[in-house]
């Protein structure tokens, strides 16, 4: 069987049964249109069509392992299981200005083992499928319309490295731009990454519109190779040279996240040598404070404190480059990156 998102083999099964072309259309628009996610309820087609489409796709691979919404209602966390069993999560995220976010993963756990993170324990299960990706955004987008909004925003930066995974990527974020489909604009969409030099080449390419967010968290490549391994490969100079050939192409403003660790990556020089790194660029820094309840491999990381923070924030206003301090929307319900799929994991594991 093939998923029901899978749009090439649809249209191929469509022809091979002889049924007119417009019949996908009508199809599509039951689906992404009007959210219907089951067979039997797309009344625009006959009857033996909805046969033959049940005998032949599915709708869901993924398997809502539970659904988590905040206290202030504004950010709802799915841990979805896989058809090959394992854990990955989705967020949604309610601005108050009424923008609505979904943070999705594109890899089950991830191999780029930064210390800071909890994801990388788990190490890489598996790239997911372009289908496994679009069905987070299906599930989001319809759960988002039942409350009376749409969704606005799309960001891959949950678990996984998209780099690592760039065609299934590629072929979702050209799902959900597609005006027949999610109907979102590329400019909506943010792609975040660890800095995997050749692919961001190949991005700038093929996504001059996307948007692009860069996870920095230092500015040298001594403090950063101590917290995330890649640099090793791929160090600082290589990667600035890669987002100048982006911005040069896109002319866009390129989001730099720096988490916040005291005593790692918070000493005030480091605001000075930030500046030195991104002046003269199109950038905007999202400082993260960092979670001390994330399950990762420095237990002793402890947050920076606020004023610290805002000091980092101060410096860089002064050489007018913009940064925000992030909110932390999820705190009542463990919204760390990957927490409530290392909980799952656990109860799993002591099963066996």
């Amino acid at each position: 069987m093939y998923s029901i998102h899978d749009e090439e083999k649809v249209k191929e099964f469509l022809q091979e049964k002889s049924y007119p072309k417009f019949r996908y259309s009508q199809i599509e628009n039951a689906i992404y249109k009007n959210f219907i996610n089951n067979f039997d309820e797309i009344k625009t087609i006959p009857k033996d069509l909805r046969e033959d489409l049940k005998k032949n796709f599915f709708f869901d691979s993924l398997k809502v392992e539970s659904q988590v919404t905040s206290s202030n209602w504004q950010t709802t966390k799915i841990l979805f299981k896989t058809s090959t069993w394992e854990f990955i999560e989705s967020v949604i995220m309610r601005h108050l200005t009424w923008r609505v976010t979904l943070c999705v993963s594109c890899q089950a756990g991830c191999p780029m083992a930064c210390s800071f993170c909890a994801t990388w324990k788990l190490g890489l299960k598996k790239n997911l499928s372009f289908y496994e990706i679009v069905e987070q955004i299906y599930y989001a987008a319809r759960l988002v319309d039942s409350e009376g909004s749409r969704l606005r925003n799309i960001v891959y930066m949950w678990m996984g490295e998209p780099m690592l995974n760039y065609d299934n990527v590629k072929k979702s974020i050209d799902f959900a731009a597609s005006q027949k489909k999610f109907d979102l604009s590329n400019r909506r969409i943010t792609v975040s990454t660890c800095w995997i030099v050749p692919w961001i080449k190949k991005f700038t390419k093929d996504f001059s519109q996307v948007s692009l967010a860069v996870s920095l968290h230092a500015p040298n490549d001594e403090i950063r190779k101590k917290i995330m391994p890649v640099d090793h490969t791929y160090p600082l100079k290589d990667l600035m040279n890669a987002l100048d050939e982006y911005v040069d192409k896109t002319n866009k403003r390129i989001f730099y996240e720096y988490i916040m660790i005291n005593w790692v990556n918070d000493n005030i020089k480091l605001a000075y040598e930030l500046w030195e790194l991104l002046k003269w660029r199109l950038a905007h820094v999202n400082f993260i404070p960092y979670n001390p309840w994330e399950w990762t491999a420095s237990d002793w990381f402890k947050p920076t404190p606020r004023f610290i923070i805002e000091k980092f924030q101060d410096i860089l206003k002064k050489f007018s480059i913009p940064s925000t301090i992030r909110a932390t929307m999820w705190d009542d319900i463990n919204a760390a990156c990957w927490q409530l799929a290392n909980k799952k994991v656990e109860k799993e594991e002591k099963k066996i």
